[in-house]
């Protein structure tokens, strides 16, 4: 192959992992709803693009398998149905495309064993109900040619052997044109127009094209493609190198008697085309009543792929603008004679408020990024537990700063494990206690403000607070009268703490402890809080509460014994002014008196060790220890304001250290910590 397979390799990633996701999401469907004959028809469209772009790409293993893929979708589509063991079987070859399309994108050389998948598919055909013997000649293998009864865009993928020979040659060069149409669905056009210019290079010379290959638009593309070029073979073969390229719907090739009035005529053309802008509306007549319509603008759908590496360096630029507007802010604040100057830093302020928000809003991405992936997970578990289980998903389309939907996969990952094994129960014991076979696991988003809940809700068995404190004793991680005095809350948080786990026996699944812990590390260190609510034999429902975004966030500003720090508003709900003798004693522990709440207080002095200031009254933030209902006070000497700032992480000697999430510069200047509240707590209770 004459092309360059580097210039397109990204391109070919790109479009590979979106067609194996279609894949999956497919089969998973066509697993519930065999009937549905468009989800058959999508597997077949994606598994045949995927073969074809393989093997122009020159991935023979990732051609073969695909292709053997491609065979048993096109049985569907004549009707067969799939069994569950037949779907677990392509789903395994999926998992084997995903970890070759890893090893290609990292420069791995590790190809697929297709010849394995090939045969096993071949074995599993007659699961396939429906499926006409196998005993019947089979026909000779020509990559995907079409039949009367597939949809019109697959009658134009047609792959040719790199290797064939060329026809013989005519013994002088002929001047043609080529006219192109790509499919209506194609989504790189422009991409499609450079791959069919490099293909016809290999028989013939370009001389034109319309658009030029400069100024390859996708808009002008979707009327087609005109192409004039001089060679010394016939039309048949230029036609055919064509439409060797992906998603090529028409090729026509004309002899052109005339290169010269065509050469003006297409330069013309351009011209023409270059200077033309889409119309926003036109009339037409209906019933002899003018009716305007409203053209459609493709140029609003366009998205531009962006690397995240760039957003997160638009980001730290964004907050540093962020700084020195805070900065110009408080340097107006005391120049009281110039109202000019007060002017342009009001305009400022605004204009950076309003980067500021259009940034974050491009960092934004729905978490069904996420969420997209748990269907298979809860198939694949579920099967392997010989449970019924219905997942649900809610809110797809909420969006978080990927910054967040990065480190949220892991936890979701533990809980939705949970609720597979420990939560739903098996189908007879389901249907013992008057409850439907098939289990139901409710994984929903939704937007609060400046956070997102995340909520995991199933209908399995609960938890039941008595096993958790036979558990517990047995671990030794409180005594017996302790844990006899604790409510059913604090006992049902115990499942929190490192190394605890009321399983019987550990299985693949769950039962080694880990789970639940790392729930609520992750989540605490993302500045969010984790709540669990269960009732015995009706289910579980675990909250999980996260700000929108990490990178700059709104903030508290306190003093405590002339030291600055920054407290995240997310973990305050609220403040309130005390007296020193307003302070209880309630054993070693301080307390105050909220609304006729006692709430335990600490003060953030003694958390860092400093000495105690000569103020009388405190300023008390209240905040949240993993759930609403566990609150704890944090007495300051004052709280000084609520500012927006940007979060920078701290070196890697200082990472580790709990309760300090980062620090932030001032606009003055001043470098202050981060504190996370309720790790600097929990230390405190530790040591």
């Amino acid at each position: 192959m004459s092309f360059d397979n580097d210039q397109y390799r990204e391109l070919f990633i790109e479009e590979a992992k979106e067609h194996i996701d279609t894949i999956t999401k497919s089969m998973l469907i066509l697993e519930k709803e065999p009937e549905n004959q468009e989800v058959v028809n999508m597997l077949f469209r994606s598994a045949h693009t995927l073969k074809g772009s393989s093997g122009m790409m020159g991935f023979t293993d990732f051609q073969e398998l695909t292709h053997a893929m491609e065979d048993i979708f096109d049985d569907m589509r004549k009707g067969s149905k799939p069994s569950s063991s037949l779907i677990s079987l392509l789903l395994e070859c999926v998992d084997a495309l995903t970890q070759r399309l890893d090893n290609i994108q990292n420069n791995v050389e590790s190809e697929i064993n297709y010849e394995d998948y090939k045969a096993k598919l071949h074995s599993m055909k007659s699961e396939l109900s429906g499926i006409s013997t196998p005993n019947q000649p089979q026909k000779p293998k020509t990559d995907a040619l079409p039949t009367e009864k597939e949809p019109a865009e697959e009658k134009t993928v047609k792959i040719e052997t790199p290797q064939q020979p060329l026809p013989p040659q005519n013994p002088q060069e002929k001047c043609f044109t080529v006219n192109l149409k790509f499919s209506s669905d194609c989504g790189f056009r422009s991409i499609r127009a450079g791959m069919v210019l490099d293909k016809i290079n290999e028989v013939a010379k370009v001389v034109k094209s319309v658009p030029e290959k400069n100024d390859l638009d996708e808009q002008k593309l979707s009327d087609g493609f005109k192409i004039m070029v001089t060679s010394k073979f016939d039309e048949k073969t230029i036609e055919n190198c064509a439409k060797q390229v992906l998603e090529v719907e028409e090729v026509a090739v004309a002899f052109c008697p005339d290169q010269a009035s065509t050469l003006s005529a297409m330069s013309t053309q351009a011209q023409v085309q270059a200077t033309l802008k889409p119309e926003r509306n036109y009339n037409v007549t209906v019933e002899n009543k003018a009716v305007t319509k409203v053209a459609v603008d493709t140029q609003t759908a366009q998205t531009v792929r962006v690397k995240f590496d760039q957003l997160d360096k638009l980001m730290n630029l964004v907050g540093e603008l962020v700084i020195n507007k805070i900065a110009l802010l408080q340097v107006t604040a005391d120049n009281h004679h110039s109202d000019g100057l007060k002017r342009i830093t009001e305009n400022i302020d605004r204009l950076t408020a309003d980067l500021q928000d259009l940034v974050m809003q491009v960092r934004m991405v729905p978490v069904s990024q996420v969420f997209d992936r748990f269907p298979r997970l809860v198939r694949d578990l579920s099967l392997k537990e010989k449970k019924r289980i219905e997942l649900i998903m809610e809110g797809r389309d909420i969006e978080v700063d990927r910054s967040v939907l990065d480190e949220i996969g892991e936890p979701l990952i533990h809980l939705l494990r949970n609720s597979v094994d420990h939560g739903i129960e098996m189908p007879e014991e389901r249907q013992a206690n008057s409850k439907n076979e098939t289990g139901q696991i409710v994984l929903s988003a939704q937007r609060n403000g400046n956070q997102v809940i995340i909520e995991i809700y199933d209908d399995g068995a609960g938890i039941d607070p008595e096993k958790i404190k036979i558990s517990a004793a047995k671990k030794g991680v409180a005594t017996q009268a302790e844990l006899d005095k604790m409510s059913k809350e604090q006992l049902i948080n115990l499942v929190f703490l490192p190394g605890f786990s009321t399983a019987k026996q550990i299985t693949e699944t769950s039962g080694r402890g880990v789970g639940m812990d790392v729930v609520k590390t992750k989540i605490q260190a993302l500045g969010g809080t984790v709540h669990v609510d269960s009732h015995v034999g009706k289910g579980t429902r675990t909250t999980i509460k996260l700000p929108i975004t990490l990178a700059i966030i709104q903030a508290i500003l306190v003093t405590d014994t002339k030291e600055t720090f920054a407290i995240p508003t997310s973990q305050v709900s609220e403040i309130v002014r005390v007296k020193k003798s307003e302070v209880q004693k309630l054993g070693k522990t301080d307390a105050i008196v909220v609304r006729n709440r006692v709430i335990p207080m600490v003060h953030l002095h003694r958390l860092l060790n400093l000495p105690e200031s000569d103020e009388e009254e405190l300023e008390v933030l209240i905040t949240y220890l993993g759930d609403e209902n566990s609150k704890m006070a944090l007495a300051v000497d004052s709280v000084l304001r609520q500012q927006d700032i940007l979060v920078k992480s701290l070196s890697e000697a200082l990472s580790g250290i709990k309760g300090i999430s980062g620090a932030t510069i001032l606009g003055d200047g001043q470098v202050v910590l981060v504190l996370d509240v309720s790790q600097f707590v929990k230390r405190n209770r530790n040591t």
